[in-house]
């Protein structure tokens, strides 16, 4: 990834004049710039960022913004939210001209529920590009507030001691239907992020994950995705279990998935993997129908189960039978030091290819 020196990025920010309009509504919806009048973003400070990706260039925007009143004022109570906030931007280029494909805020705060950090992640195989996944990582938090009504706290919750994060994902997959982009209108815009309507993709949910409060992505759902053992989603849950809901068919083409690969555990060495929770069985399961007092209720129904072997720090590759909607870890190997269950890498085949990249298995 190379950064465009300050006249080239400020060319081309300038030269996107419905991205900057799109920029505008976010600050003045979601960022509470409308209400809040000394909130600004910075264009002429944007930086601009070009990636090479199996020779497809993508251009990646990041707009700083002045911070409005209540985000100051919790910043300055609690030393976990960012110096700096932003609006990011991914492009692609096509030709000498380039399109928009994202655009969200970096973080912010969601009517004193929710603290959002979005973040995008390229998903490369061998020889093309998959697709990208979008990340809504989540901490429900609260404030608290002296007698004059300034804030002076903030909480936010936790599990087993450690701060707990919620993430919902959706894998916006390339094919045909992606070829040219179609966002939705202003007014009806969910959560005020710009991302294709007309692309086909993979809704994934899983189970709470361990949030730290200086990287909160650290141990989030991308390092399952992002072909490094060395990373790894780490849950955060009562039974230190993981749960993850995503329906295993291809949405290219409906196929069900055929294989399912995973590297166990916190795979970066041997220490780490020994000192943390790995996984021993996976349950995978589809939804029946059950009829309790006249009525119907979707119900979860075990249809094949995985056997993963321990102190193995590469890809366990596994056939499938059925087509799954939720994947559940059943039972794990305990670590000797925390008590955390870890996952390092997930991966999914169907139609001779790897939907979140090629792997060597």
């Amino acid at each position: 990834m190379t950064e465009m020196n300050k006249n080239e990025a400020q060319d081309f920010i300038q030269s996107k004049e419905d991205f900057l309009k799109k920029c505008d509504y976010i600050n003045n919806r979601v960022l509470e710039g409308r209400e809040s009048s000394e909130q600004k973003i910075l264009y002429q400070k944007g930086r601009v960022f070009s990636e090479n990706v199996n020779g497809e260039q993508y251009i990646w925007v990041l707009l700083p913004i002045t911070r409005n009143e209540l985000y100051s004022e919790i910043q300055k109570n609690c030393d976990w939210v960012p110096e700096h906030q932003y609006i990011i931007a991914l492009f692609r280029a096509k030709g000498t001209q380039s399109e928009l494909l994202f655009c969200a805020p970096t973080y912010f705060f969601d009517t004193a529920v929710f603290y959002i950090v979005n973040t995008f992640q390229i998903i490369k195989g061998k020889s093309k590009n998959m697709g990208i996944i979008h990340y809504r990582n989540m901490l429900r938090y609260g404030l608290t507030c002296d007698s004059n009504n300034h804030t002076n706290g903030v909480s936010y919750r936790t599990m087993k001691g450690q701060a707990e994060g919620a993430v919902l994902a959706n894998y916006y997959l390339f094919d045909e239907k992606s070829q040219f982009v179609e966002f939705e209108k202003e007014d009806n815009t969910h959560d005020f992020i710009y991302r294709p309507i007309n692309w086909n993709k993979i809704s994934i949910q899983p189970s709470p994950f361990l949030w730290d409060m200086k990287k909160p992505l650290k141990y989030g759902l991308q390092n399952a995705f992002d072909q490094n053992p060395a990373t790894s989603f780490v849950e955060n849950t009562d039974n230190n279990l993981i749960t993850i809901e995503l329906p295993l068919i291809n949405e290219k083409n409906g196929k069900p998935f055929e294989k399912i690969a995973v590297i166990n555990g916190y795979a970066a060495n041997e220490n780490l993997y020994e000192a943390n929770n790995s996984v021993k069985e996976i349950g995978l399961y589809d939804f029946k129908t059950i009829v309790v007092d006249g009525e119907k209720f979707a119900e979860l129904s075990k249809k094949q189960n995985i056997l993963c072997a321990s102190k193995k720090l590469n890809y366990q590759v596994f056939e499938l039978s059925n087509k799954f909607y939720t994947l559940k870890v059943d039972s794990i190997y305990k670590g000797t030091k925390y008590n955390d269950t870890c996952l390092a890498e997930l991966n999914f085949f169907c139609d001779d290819e790897w939907i979140f990249g090629d792997i060597d298995e």
